[in-house]
């Protein structure tokens, strides 16, 4: 792995940390998908611009994918179980855990492909030379 490619997954992972924070803001929050799409999309530009591979691409889609999952289930799992959550609020953060549960699995799922379906259609342009 080279250095900007190591960056470029690192600053990927903060990125996906601060979506998860975003999501936390009621209504607003749901447009975080909309940004982890265009996050996975920058990063594969990334990936392509330091020579990776459109499997790298992928592996960095996924990794951030895990991130952002394993945060947002963290940050629910905490307001389900924190002592100063509000019972109306600990059901909707109950509910925010089971899926939370859930996208441990798909949201890196989803970053693989998104990311590296986007690496693979940047390398197609390239070889094409658009």
């Amino acid at each position: 792995m080279t250095g900007r490619l190591g960056g470029a997954l690192l600053i990927g992972s903060l990125v996906f940390v601060a979506i998860t924070l975003f999501e936390q803001i009621p209504v607003i929050g749901w447009l975080g998908a909309f940004a982890s799409v265009a996050a996975w999309i920058w990063l594969a530009g990334e990936v392509r611009q330091a020579n990776g591979t459109v499997i790298d691409a992928a592996i960095a889609g996924g990794v951030t994918g895990v991130v952002g999952a394993v945060s947002a289930w963290m940050l629910q799992v905490g307001n389900l179980l924190g002592p100063d959550t509000p019972a109306l609020a600990r059901f909707g953060a109950g509910l925010g855990t089971i899926g939370a549960t859930l996208f441990l699995i798909l949201w890196p799922l989803v970053g693989a492909l998104i990311c590296g379906g986007a690496a693979a259609i940047r390398a197609r342009r390239y070889a094409e030379g658009r």
